[in-house]
Formats: structure tokens, C-alpha cells, sequence
């Protein structure tokens, strides 16, 4: 394995690597961008047959997006899951280890049967799971078959159909088309948990604490998919250093450009207002959690308008969370 930038990731902090493999290891492979209903089936799966077989349940996944190393497309630059995060959600699932492969040109070319000799074996892999159009190797050569041929003769194969929902397949690229749209409730049904971004407050122009309406300019700590542009009903956690809730909050957030202050061709911001709260935020972590989607930005003629809208905004998110409290 000395030609492959292999890492493990303890996500449980128990096991010791030796232990892992000692014990025989059922893994789930793939990237799982978003970690939605579909990658929670697979994972589920492979931990119910670890738990049967007294297995360690584990995960493989890549880091970039193999599409990014390929040129198959720019949008994949920026991820609904980025690892941190979607190594929290696997272990949340029931995953206690993870095998993260640094995906370069190098590794794109390993054949289907090295990828199973070289990574999978070594690993003392007693059963492995996959989603039905997950594809390995070089040009996407390998698939359950490969796994039977090439695995070790006793390591059973299983793999998952798709999760549908609304009769359609739930799918990475399916919630980046909702979130595009600003169909965050979707989006959340889809993910079986709502959208969350996390990251730094920074310095902005306190713009909005002179308006009445102080707000967290949010500065995103990894390439997440930023949804549409506009204005949403959002929770906020603020976070200790080791990521925990100190506090939640009800707000609104504007995801955009601020054209009514700032010129066209500027650079995308997001910025929070907390309610009910006091405090200075500077530095502080911060995670977003995308409930509703209010209104599609826009220029006001007056600052005076701005403000009203931003009375109104607020006072919609203060219902819609209200009603929730009730519910």
C-alpha cells in the first residue's frame, strides 16, 4: 500500500488500528457526498453486518472528488459534505473507522483488480457494501463483480439499490439542483437531516448594526455548496473549539451580493442576524442550519426600504419558528 496516499480516520477514538484489522472489517466505499438517505441505506447495511458478524463497521471514501481530479466538472469543487463533516455523520451512523484515499491523477489510474488487491485485501475485509452505481478503478472499470472476483474468497459482497423519494432517486446532484433553486425544505428531505454550513465570523463593515439589524458575516471554513442566492430562516449554533453547541439561536440569513450597498461583480456573502442575542461574535465558529427560503435577494431604492423588508423578513422566520415551538 506504499504507493497510495491511505489514511485512517479512528472516528470513535476506541479501536487501535491492529485491532481493526484483527477483528475483519465490513466496509462501505464510496464518497458520499452529503451523506443523504441513499449513502445512509449503504452504510446501514454494512453496519448491520458488522454488528452480525462481530465486525468492525468501516468506510472508504476518496478526498477531492475523484470528478475534480478528472476535469469532469468545476461544480464539484465545492461539496455538500466536506470530510470533517461527513466523518462526524458516519459516526453518527454507526462507522468506527474510515479509510480516507487521497484521490490524485496517480491514483485515478490503479486498475479495478489492484484497487481490490492492493487496498481492499490487505485490510482483512470480511464483507464490503456498495450503492448500485458505485464504480472503482481506472475509467470506472470495476464494480460488484470485480469485488467477488478479486476480493478474498470468504468476504461476502452486497450491494444497495437506490433510495427514492417522491419517485425519484435521491441523489448528491439532486439536492445541489435544490439548493440551487433555494428549495431548502427539499433539500432537507432529501439529506434526511436539514443543510448545515459552519464557520468564522470576520470583520465586515458593521453595516448592519448601524440599520438596526446587527449581523455575523460568516467566512465558510471548507469549500461547501453555497445555495441560492436570497434570504432564508435559519438556526445558528455557536460552537465551542471542539465543535459543540453553546448556543442556538433563531435568525434570518441573506446568502448574496448586498446590491442595494455594493457594486455588481463583488464577492458572495453570508451574513446572520441573531435574534435575541448580545454579545461579540468576532472569531467565533458558527453553524448555519438552512430551514426556510423567504425571498430571492434584490436592490432597494432607499435605506429606509431595506430596513422595512428586513422588519418583515425577520418577523416571518419569528412565525415560522414560533409555529414549530407549538408543533
Amino acid at each position: 500500500m506504499e504507493r497510495f496516499d491511505l489514511s485512517v480516520a479512528n472516528v470513535t477514538g476506541a479501536l487501535p488500528e491492529g485491532a481493526i484489522k484483527e477483528r475483519g472489517i465490513s466496509l462501505a466505499i464510496g464518497f458520499f457526498d452529503g451523506v443523504h438517505l441513499g449513502h445512509q441505506e449503504v452504510v446501514r447495511q454494512a453496519v448491520a453486518l458488522a454488528r452480525e458478524q462481530g465486525l468492525v463497521p468501516a468506510v472508504m471514501t476518496f478526498d477531492p472528488h475523484p470528478r475534480v481530479v478528472l476535469g469532469h466538472g468545476s461544480q464539484y469543487q465545492t461539496v455538500l459534505t466536506p470530510l470533517t463533516d461527513k466523518l462526524s455523520l458516519l459516526s453518527e451512523l454507526g462507522v468506527e473507522a474510515a479509510y480516507i484515499i487521497r484521490f490524485d491523477r496517480s491514483f485515478s489510474e490503479v486498475t479495478a483488480e489492484q484497487f481490490v488487491k492492493t487496498l481492499i485485501n490487505p485490510l482483512n475485509v470480511k464483507a464490503t457494501t456498495i450503492g448500485f452505481d458505485f464504480a472503482f478503478g481506472h475509467r470506472g472499470e470495476g464494480n460488484a463483480e470485480t469485488l467477488r472476483l478479486h476480493g478474498t474468497g470468504d468476504a461476502q459482497v452486497q450491494v444497495v439499490p437506490p433510495v427514492f423519494l417522491e419517485g425519484n432517486k435521491v441523489s448528491s446532484t439532486r439536492i445541489r439542483d435544490r439548493l440551487a433553486e433555494g428549495a431548502s425544505r427539499e433539500a432537507t428531505e432529501l439529506l434526511g437531516r436539514p443543510y448545515v454550513i459552519k464557520g468564522e465570523v470576520v470583520h465586515g463593515d458593521a453595516r448592519g448594526r448601524l440599520l438596526g439589524f446587527p449581523t455575523a458575516n460568516l467566512s465558510p471554513e471548507q469549500s461547501y455548496v453555497i445555495p441560492r442566492s436570497g434570504v432564508y430562516a435559519i438556526h445558528i449554533d455557536v460552537l465551542s473549539n471542539s465543535g459543540v453547541s453553546e448556543g442556538r439561536y433563531n435568525g434570518v440569513l441573506n446568502v448574496g451580493y448586498r446590491p442595494t450597498f455594493d457594486a455588481p461583480g463583488g464577492a458572495l456573502k453570508l451574513e446572520a442576524h441573531l435574534f435575541d442575542f448580545a454579545g461579540d461574535l468576532y472569531g467565533r465558529q458558527l453553524a448555519l442550519t438552512f430551514h426556510t427560503f423567504l425571498r430571492a435577494e434584490k436592490k432597494f431604492e432607499s435605506i429606509d426600504q431595506l430596513v422595512a423588508q428586513i422588519s418583515s423578513d425577520s418577523g416571518r422566520a419569528r412565525e415560522i419558528f414560533s409555529v414549530i415551538v407549538q408543533d
